[in-house]
């Protein structure tokens, strides 16, 4: 197979000692290159489609925009699901692309598309950031000492820091939440136009026609052109006011005449607040996706002490309060501590038994050259360093192969004779005996990690870059024990080998082969007990763990989600903000705390006025006073806010998972029903149905209908019969509601780059009820004054806050948290309730979305996954010993760790989940390692002439030291992790729970069982002497 390899390795040795240099010297730069995270970026492909419509009602959005973006963007290839939001002046398109769809031919795509939807006039459609939900990784408030409003923050915002930290490289975008937009207001009183007899239209005519620039070509003077400007823009507030309107008996009408004008600021669309400051200006930075998080926040940090120290007036500052490099830094530290501590535990072990500190520190040299191999292949395919690929990495199992190796090699150097050979000829006899054996044990380790390749959405995202690693780091293992430590080993004994007298190992050896022995004469009670305890943890124990999709990833802060009555206007839920904030700060262990009453500015997160995100940042945990972890926290939060607010909804989750659960299923829940059909008053009706259900489940917690309920809108209905009475177009009177009650811009007036809106509107004060409304004057055709109310009606009517769609369809979604239970039982026990108490009319869809819809997923695919595992685990056995028999001997080693890894899930109360379903499958591989050297050494014996009996106990005394090495280097490698609790622990923990717990009972069963079902069986296997044992 290798041997020609090995002995040419052993001929060359110092070209294979320039090869290790060199992939630990690429491993070191390639770090350097790597992009470092916590946790890989799980967002699916979407590209944002927002368009802003000023001041229209949610069914005109809706039915004027959405709808026809909606029915450009159906041909889009390699769509999975559009979906779409529609509030109140926004529409927010989400087309999800299958999975490894490139961004910017998607991108490309819709464009294409969206350049055939017929748009009305004021609505401006554009293309989300190169972003994705997991992007966010900044957040900062411009702060100032007194010396700046509102207004005046927000313009330093938008027009120098904004723009300053997009220059920073890597970001996508920077949102601004908050503050006052400034914009120019020509403010009409009614009476006034009533008594120069003017138009409100002749008003607006007056600002358009008074604000324009041309050009004139260039005129030519001898040598010389000249180019010709036409200069006649609006430069400040006295040349607005000076504005020419009309002209009455040869007096001239000026603006001044007939309104006010000064600086105003736009309709407010989200309000922040942070701590006890209730209004302020916020900024939300994106990185561009597929960007080194680290890399890019330095540029963003560059750029803020930039302008701390010379870009802001004197007074003003910019104020980061949540930077992602802290939950990074405290991830990579849980990693570093967990990974130092295995690999000491590891070296320890190595030590103790080995009895020779050179081959110790010779078979821990794997950890680093596996570890750099490892990340050479990693920057080639572009998988960055982090928790769940660095992190997951199992040092104890790297080293097998080497151990078995190192140690097959000392036993072979210990028993040679000084006139018997070369060093160099005894290592490469030593070697080619175990080349086979390491060779497969290694590579059934590697054919355990493949399926977990096929893994998508979410959990293949998460865990595939964690089976490729591990992969990556079993090949670099491999290439380490069968071609460098033979070498290392040559050139550290070529004087000879002495090993340091280990009395307690030959005690242990010697006890051990007598337990064998005396097992061997009770083997069908010995097997009748492993078949009892395999039985009853199947059937006893299983049934009682739980079914979740993830388990919880901590990402350092809290964010609250609060649902206020539909119709709350923004200023009262951000008094409702400043009471929240009050109530987070009590407690002790929190850090800061802010508040985001409505949206962003970019329309990225379309939520209506009535909707407040709060976001809690605790302090370190060491820091910690009040609580022991997190769920204590947020438990005690959720009391004391439903008790301030018990009219409320609250939402509690985290900002990075609540995204990119929210862009995959379209809702962050744990357990979502969406309703979809046409009518809204029927979704609303199966909804409440829905609700009634979820709450009456125990485990139940925040189940309410997502979407806001119907809010009052005034409505303005023209009727064309009294329009026409009067000789009023209906035109006039629309044009009249959207600019002068909506504001809707007329012209623009620049200072210098800066630029802002002109608006010409009615005074506040003239438009403050519905009868004040019903007095505005709209103009004939004639120029004379018609109250509004007289041609038309004026109503106060229910409408829709907020439109939810999906590939189509009106969609209402009703959402619940799951807590103190498993996802799966709880779902099972609604779908029941469900299809018995709700009544769903024809034309109307039911589909279980949420953590659940993703939970159902990976459980098929688990199921699909494992057996598929095992099946290639017996092919390569088959392969390996050319027996059938000895193949489904070493299968045994599966229930073994399977008893384990279940008890240890129990005893942890730990569900089954996706994190679990990956250990499962790296520990199947892993456990048959151990029992390929128990029956080895078996047949190795055997076929040296003992007697079956004579040899299982001999063959099991020979292989204990390999054995309880390999399985204590795996299990100690690993026990950091499956004990930590530090920030990025919560993934990890699972996984190391069932390893560690699952290879102690498989090499406690292997010891102990497998030689009595060798006893029993007695495969015949081709042993490297040449003789068939059995």
């Amino acid at each position: 197979m290798t041997g020609h390899w090995i002995a040419w390795t052993l001929a060359h040795r110092w070209m294979v000692l320039i090869f290790t240099a060199l992939v630990c010297a690429a491993g070191v730069w390639a770090f350097f290159q790597q992009p470092i995270d916590a946790y890989p970026d799980i967002s699916p492909q979407v590209v944002q489609v927002i368009t802003d419509f000023p001041g229209r009602a949610a069914e005109e959005v809706e039915r004027q925009v959405t709808v026809p973006i909606e029915i450009a963007l159906r041909s889009v290839p390699k769509v999975e699901s559009i979906r779409s939001r529609t509030i109140f002046g926004l529409s927010d398109v989400h087309l999800t692309f299958e999975e490894g769809t490139e961004a910017y031919w998607a991108r490309q795509r819709v464009l294409e598309k969206l350049a055939s939807a017929q748009l009305p006039d004021g609505a401006t459609a554009e293309l989300g950031p190169l972003a994705t939900a997991y992007c966010e990784i900044y957040r900062y408030e411009l702060r100032s000492d007194g010396t700046a409003d509102l207004m005046q923050l927000r313009e330093l915002n938008d027009w120098v820091v904004i723009p300053r930290i997009l220059r920073a490289s890597g970001v996508a975008e920077v949102t601004n939440f908050g503050g006052l937009s400034r914009q120019f207001a020509v403010q009409l009183q009614p009476a006034q136009l009533r008594r120069f007899g003017l138009t409100f239209a002749e008003v607006v005519q007056a600002v358009q026609s008074n604000n324009s620039v041309a050009g004139g070509s260039v005129l030519r003077r001898g040598g010389s052109s000249f180019v010709i400007r036409g200069t006649g823009s609006l430069q400040s507030i006295p040349e607005i006011e000076a504005i020419f309107v009309k002209s009455i008996g040869g007096t001239p009408v000026y603006l001044r005449d007939v309104a006010t004008v000064g600086n105003d600021y736009a309709v407010r669309t989200g309000i922040f607040g942070k701590d006890e400051r209730d209004d302020s200006v916020e900024g939300i930075v994106l990185m561009r996706r597929g960007e080194n998080p680290s890399r890019v926040l330095g540029n963003v940090q560059a750029a803020i002490s930039e302008l701390n120290e010379s870009g802001l007036p004197d007074g003003v500052q910019v104020d980061a309060f949540y930077n992602r490099q802290y939950l990074v830094d405290s991830t990579l530290g849980t990693v570093s501590h967990s990974i130092s501590l295995g690999v000491l535990l590891v070296l320890l072990v190595l030590l103790l038994f080995l009895g020779q500190p050179t081959v110790a520190f010779l078979v821990a040299f794997t950890i680093p050259f596996s570890l750099l191999f490892a990340l050479v292949l990693m920057y080639f395919t572009k998988i960055p360093i982090g928790l769940l690929s660095i992190g997951a990495i199992d040092f104890g199992i790297i080293v097998d192969g080497a151990i078995i190796m190192a140690e097959h090699l000392a036993t072979r150097l210990k028993r040679r004779q000084a006139a018997v050979g070369s060093v160099t000829q005894a290592v490469l006899t030593a070697a080619q005996e175990m080349e086979r054996p390491v060779f497969f044990s290694v590579l059934m380790v590697i054919v355990a990690y493949l399926p977990l390749l096929s893994l998508t959405r979410i959990e293949g995202l998460l865990f595939r870059p964690m089976a490729l690693t591990m992969v990556y780091a079993l090949v670099g293992s491999l290439i380490f024990a069968l071609f460098i430590i033979p070498v290392l080993i040559s050139l550290a004994f070529k004087n000879g080998y002495r090993e340091l007298a280990n009395p307690a190992l030959d005690a242990l050896t010697a006890g051990y082969a007598w337990l064998v022995s005396l097992l061997l004469k009770m083997r069908w009670l010995t097997l009748a007990a492993a078949v009892l305890l395999v039985s009853f943890v199947s059937i006893r124990v299983v049934p009682q763990l739980g079914f979740e999709f993830l388990p919880y990833m901590d990402e350092g802060v809290i964010w609250v989600r609060a649902n206020f009555p539909e119709g709350t206007a923004m200023e009262q839920t951000n008094a409702f903000a400043a009471e929240i904030r009050d109530i987070v700060m009590s407690f002790e262990d929190i850090r800061f705390v802010s508040s985001q009453a409505g949206r962003n500015d970019s329309g990225t997160d379309p939520f209506p006025a009535s909707r407040l995100e709060t976001m809690v940042g605790p302090k370190p945990h060491s820091e910690w006073k009040q609580f022991q972890n997190k769920q204590q926290l947020i438990a005690a939060l959720g009391k004391r806010l439903r008790d301030e607010f018990p009219t409320t909804r609250f939402n509690f989750t985290q900002p990075i998972i609540d995204s990119v659960t929210e862009d995959t299923n379209g809702t962050s829940a744990n357990l979502a029903i969406e309703v979809a059909g046409p009518d809204p008053a029927v979704l609303l009706n199966i909804a409440r149905q829905g609700l009634t259900v979820l709450r009456s489940i125990p485990g139940a917690v925040d189940a309410n209908i997502e979407q806001e309920g119907p809010q009052p809108q005034l409505v303005i209905t023209p009727d064309r019969f009294l329009c026409a009475q009067y000789d009023v177009r209906v035109g006039d009177v629309t044009s009249m509601i959207n600019t002068a009650i909506g504001a809707e811009p007329v012209g623009t007036l620049y200072e210098g780059e800066r630029k802002f809106d002109i608006v010409t509107k009615f005074d506040r004060s003239v438009i403050d009820s519905p009868e004040a409304l019903a007095q505005l004057p709209v103009f004939s055709t004639r120029g004379v004054a018609v109250p509004l109310g007289q041609v038309a009606h004026i109503e106060l009517r229910d409408g829709q806050t907020i439109i939810a769609r999906q590939n189509g369809k009106r969609r209402l979604t009703v959402r619940c948290d799951i807590v103190g239970r498993d996802q799966g039982s709880f779902v099972k026990e609604a779908q029941q309730l469900f299809s018995e108490k709700v009544n769903v009319p024809d034309g109307y869809n039911i589909a279980w979305l949420g953590m659940f819809e993703n939970l159902t997923r990976a459980q098929n695919h688990f199921l699909l996954v494992m057996p598929v595992t095992v099946v290639l685990i017996f092919g390569l056995l088959l392969v390996t010993f050319h027996s059938a028999k000895a193949a489904l001997l070493l299968l045994a080693s599966v229930p073994f760790a399977f008893v384990g890894a279940v008890l240890g899930l129990y005893v942890r109360d730990m569900n089954f989940n996706v994190s679990t379903g990956v250990g499962f499958a790296a520990l199947f591989g892993v456990s048959i390692m151990n029992g390929v050297l128990m029956i080895r050494s078996i047949a190795e014996s055997q076929a040296h002439g003992l007697a079956k009996r004579a040899a299982v106990i001999d063959g099991a005394r020979n292989c204990l030291r390999p054995i309880l090495l390999a399985s204590l280097v795996a299990v100690l490698g690993l026990l950091p992790a499956s004990l930590a609790n530090g920030l990025g622990s919560d993934v990890q923990r699972p996984l190391a729970t069932v390893i560690v717990w699952g290879l102690s009972s498989a090499a406690v069963l292997t010891l102990f069982v497998v030689p009595v079902l060798y006893d029993l069986i007695s495969p015949k296997i081709t042993v490297s002497t040449g003789h068939t044992a059995g």
